[in-house]
């Protein structure tokens, strides 16, 4: 079983206008990789290309007008004023409208609101009403008002009012708005009304409404209103709601709900709200509890719209400002956004294909210590969601306590793409896309890096600690399945053998894990993390502990799978087992296996590589179990493999566990030597880097290699170019260049030794 799907890859080289941080910034961001990011002297990079990717032109992000010039600040639910301008950054995918049926809102929702879209997918994408960012820039003769949405298909899919309450009186102005969308306004002096072919102002005090100028750029999904000052005159502070919602086209006005959807009308009215009005988003949400607890970033917006009080969210802007200021927290939990390097689309898959969420603008996560200062390198935690969770998954819990703050830590969570992408493919390449633009805004330090994750977050850290593991010094996961699904060995895993981790686990040589699991898992069967863990010689399957690898394996009994996250995945060992999480970038012993029924290379996602080992190809790569294995030793860095010792344990914490684990002693000294020992299974070619092996290759060295079938051995490092090779004593026919020396492979057990000019043994 082989899991495709079709993606389309955007621009890797364009590059983007600023993008601001936790601190905002002006500066045009470089095409470089950002010194926060793994670096190595030589070699390949640790994992795929993207992580290094410059930023991508992204056009809803731009200004392309010239009266807008402040760069976006990219952080949900806050604002800013800018040299004259005034911007507001919404959160993305929450334009779902009212809680209309009244059912409670949690972290596996989708959103707290239940209106759904029109079917017309072609017109509204499913997310026509979704604000990104609102902005006003103010001149001596006119006030320009920019609406910029997350998808705009169609001119004039979307509606919104821009109304304000001039005198902050209720009691004064008009309730309804002049194209009412079924919900009062209460205290609206004026109101602008755009819809992308056209627009408004409307005074209530003279009754009398004026066209504006308005352009809508489809590419860029903006909405531009120029209001001149003798149609309205805003000065000091006004209070203002924006709302969005959908275009009727057949009286101008907004889309109300009714019980279903259709081609041409949204759905979703229940019993709380039987008539819901046609707002399907709000701006100025600062308070959402999506930034410290688990539910949807729409909840308190879908309270207010279900009870038709949209300008509970009306906010006081300052016309007159001239200072530079923001509500952009430095520290605690922020929602970020980035844009993908993707086309996917616009919009959001209605039906729940994957990827559900195709826009070019990706949320997530990011909880920030309160011990970070820029400049001074912090270590980041990658916590990835579970099956049917989002990005706000983790917030506000204990366990971003244990991980982040008392670490010293950045964690960030990813949506990739939606609640079931099991990190793979486009949701693979997300948690990337967002590193990448974690380290364009923080100071991190890439030494320090660890991975984690829940359930499906949990697959995802045997997943990517093992495909990349000379990304990571620390794995832990919790309630996690070895496979994509249900694993009950020998049978594969429900979401093919291909997704199953065990069949690359020896990578993890140099990276001590952490997995936690549930006796009475009725999600992911004890069987399954048993046999990753502790192995199954009865089906031939091997687990860190046949591998003699550093792990922990804590059962907590009882307990099911979800008991640790109503305790708020409170795991309180996890905080001195991760540490420091430092990497070991260039280890004396790898083990690296590829299989390539595990790569996608339509996204770059090829898993060919770690550490100073590269470009494995196998010698067959025929079916979705086939891998080809690597397994090298370098005597020059002068030690060998540690002793390694398993134990027990048992305790409390939170709950009573059990523990089974193995540790690793001392390692031993031993004579350092310009020699390198290699098995190989299944391999065609492969590269390894000699001098991050700490191998010289302008002096003799031995190259001693068992390997099961005929291939070849790329040694890339410096080179005498007259350099002899030798096979078992006999010369051989080998290209060496001053780069690389490559190596002729028989099957077998044979020693290979490289004489450059004057070198002992070189006749």
């Amino acid at each position: 079983m082989t899991l495709s799907r079709t993606t389309r890859i955007g621009s890797l080289a364009a590059a983007l206008v600023v993008m601001t941080g936790a601190a905002p910034a002006t500066a045009t961001q470089p095409d470089d990789p950002p010194s926060s990011l793994p670096s190595v002297e030589s070699g390949a990079r640790p994992g795929p290309d993207v992580l290094y990717a410059p930023p991508p032109d992204a056009p809803s992000l731009g200004n392309h007008d010239p009266r807008f010039d402040a760069e976006p600040l990219l952080v949900s639910g806050t604002d800013a004023y800018r040299d004259g301008e005034y911007l507001y950054q919404d959160f993305l995918y929450d334009d779902c409208g009212a809680n209309s049926d009244g059912a409670g809102a949690d972290s596996q929702s989708v959103c707290a609101g239940d209106v759904t879209y029109p079917t017309d997918d072609a017109r509204y994408g499913g997310n026509a009403a979704d604000l990104v960012e609102f902005r006003i820039a103010t001149e001596p003769d006119r006030v320009t008002y920019r609406l910029t949405f997350n998808t705009l298909l169609a001119r004039d899919a979307t509606i919104a009012a821009i109304a304000f309450d001039v005198d902050g009186n209720d009691n004064t102005g008009s309730d309804t708005l002049p194209r009412d969308p079924g919900a009062p306004f209460p205290g609206t002096d004026e109101v602008i009304t755009a819809w992308g072919t056209g627009a408004e102002h409307t005074s209530s005090a003279t009754g009398e409404t004026t066209p504006l100028d308005v352009s809508t750029d489809l590419t860029a999904n903006q909405v531009t209103i120029t209001v001149p000052r003798d149609v309205s005159d805003p000065s000091g502070t006004w209070e203002t709601t924006v709302a969005t919602g959908l275009h009727d086209r057949s009286n101008g006005g907004w889309l109300r709900p009714g019980a279903t959807a259709n081609e041409t009308a949204p759905g979703g009215a229940g019993p709380l709200d039987p008539t819901p009005s046609g707002v399907f988003n709000l701006a100025f949400r600062f308070d959402e509890p999506v930034l410290g607890g688990n539910t949807p970033p729409d909840t308190r917006q879908s309270e207010a719209i279900a009870a038709h009080e949209p300008t509970r969210f009306s906010h006081p802007i300052d016309f007159d400002a001239g200072v530079r200021r923001d509500s952009v927290p430095e520290h605690g939990t922020t929602i970020r956004m980035f844009p993908s390097r993707l086309d996917l689309g616009e919009g959001r898959d209605v039906d729940g294909g994957f990827p559900q969420y195709k826009g070019q603008l990706q949320p997530y996560s990011l909880y920030v210590p309160e011990s970070y200062e820029p400049g001074e390198p912090a270590g980041l935690t990658l916590a990835l969601h579970s099956l049917g969770q989002r990005y706000w998954q983790y917030n506000g819990t204990t366990g971003i306590q244990q991980i982040g703050e008392a670490r010293d830590n950045l964690v960030a969570t990813s949506f990739s793409r939606g609640p079931d992408g099991w990190y793979q493919h486009e949701a693979e390449y997300d948690v990337f896309e967002m590193w990448n633009d974690i380290a364009r805004h923080f100071t991190l330090d890439p030494e320090r890096t660890a991975i984690s994750g829940y359930s499906m977050g949990g697959y995802a850290t045997y997943r990517l600690g093992t495909l990349y593991p000379d990304l990571f010094g620390k794995a832990f996961s919790t309630v996690g399945p070895p496979g994509d699904g249900i694993w009950l060995p020998p049978a594969a895993p429900t979401g093919g053998i291909e997704t199953l981790t065990n069949l690359w686990l020896e990578n993890a040589r140099n990276v001590p894990y952490l997995n936690v699991a549930a006796g009475e898992d009725q999600l992911v069967p004890i069987v399954g993390p048993r046999a990753q863990n502790l192995g199954a010689p009865e089906h031939g399957i091997r687990g860190f502990d046949q591998l003699g690898y550093r792990f922990r394996f804590v059962v907590y009994q009882p307990a099911e799978h979800f008991t640790l996250a109503a305790l708020g995945y409170d795991i309180p060992m996890a905080t001195d087992f991760l540490g420091e999480a430092r990497v070991n970038r260039d280890p004396h012993h790898v083990t690296f296996s590829r299989v390539p029924a595990s790569d996608d290379p339509s996204l770059g996602l090829v898993h060919d590589h770690a550490y100073w080992v590269s470009d494995l190809d196998l010698a067959d790569p025929s079916g979705d179990t086939a891998k080809g294995t690597v397994d090298a030793f370098s005597h020059g860095f002068g030690r060998g493999d540690a002793p390694s010792t398993s134990g027990t344990d048992a305790g409390v914490e939170p709950l009573p566990y059990t523990e089974v684990n193995r540790t690793w002693g001392e390692r031993p000294k031993i004579p350092v030597a310009n020699r390198l020992n290699l098995e190989l299974t299944n391999v065609g070619s492969v590269d390894l880097d000699l001098a991050r092996a700490r191998l010289d290759g302008r002096k003799s060295l031995t190259v001693e290699i068992t390997a099961d079938r005929d291939g070849e051995v790329r040694l890339t490092g410096r080179f005498v170019p007259s350099t002899r090779v030798l096979r078992d004593g006999v010369p051989i026919d080998a290209d060496v260049d001053p780069g690389a020396a490559r190596l002729p492979v028989v099957s077998g057990s044979h020693t290979y030794t490289l004489l450059p000019p004057g070198s002992p043994g070189r006749s």
